[in-house]
């Protein structure tokens, strides 16, 4: 399989040339186009537990597409749910964690299941979940804005609406950025304080930060009163 990313980072858009016989797993929606060669099904990857865990959840969709060339070559191509960068990932009998609804695609090898991130993550305004990649094989996942890698070796603080995912040598706690004052004038809210040795993919855009500003936008109908009277 040899695959390109298109349009990086605003609008990327996921090529992919499978040979004879090759697979790849994406989430419900992603496909945009593909040719006559490729073959897709659906099906609860895992079984229905295992799909409606994931579903319930990490936020990714309870049924997946398979698209498989099953004689010649055929193209396909992929895309995410948001606006933002497409990441690829070669994973080699290792795991990665993502976020919520970061999972794109991948080997059909890969397993995926959801991981609990601790209460930690609930009040961080993360949700208790993330999703565990594991396995070998190729994989994909998106951000909202463009993706930033960093090599901790040592301690790093991120904002917690900023992260995309990280390798499980990471360790990490919620903590805030400052005293009190800073916690509810700052604008910062709360920090994941990440720890260890590892890889860290973080996001130039927050979705809660550019959900409130685009609530300040959105257009309130104003209930009016009928009233008798001369």
């Amino acid at each position: 399989m040899k695959f390109e990313i298109l349009a990086k980072p605003d609008f990327p858009i996921l090529k992919l040339n499978l040979n004879s016989g090759e697979s790849i797993r994406a989430e419900s929606g992603a496909m945009v186009a593909m040719s006559s060669q490729v073959k897709m099904e659906t099906k609860a990857q895992g079984g229905i537990f295992a799909s409606a865990k994931r579903a319930l959840f990490s936020g990714e969709s309870f049924f997946q597409n398979t698209f498989t060339v099953e004689s010649g070559n055929g193209e396909l191509f992929l895309t995410s749910a948001t606006q933002g960068d497409l990441e690829h990932r070669a994973l080699k009998n290792e795991e990665l964690i993502l976020s919520r609804g970061a999972y794109v695609a991948g080997g059909t090898e890969l397993v995926i299941d959801s991981k609990w991130g601790g209460f930690k993550g609930f009040f961080a305004g993360e949700g208790l979940f993330f999703l565990k990649v594991s396995g070998t094989g190729d994989l994909f996942f998106s951000s909202f804005g463009a993706i930033h890698t960093v090599d901790v070796d040592g301690m790093y603080i991120v904002d917690t609406g900023h992260i995309v995912a990280f390798e499980p040598s990471l360790d990490y706690h919620i903590d805030k950025v400052g005293g009190l004052k800073s916690l509810f004038l700052s604008g910062e809210g709360l920090v994941a304080k990440f720890s260890g040795k590892g890889r860290l993919y973080l996001q130039t855009r927050n979705q809660n930060s550019f959900a409130s500003w685009a609530n300040t936008w959105r257009r309130v109908q104003r209930s009016t009163s009928v009233g008798g009277g001369d």
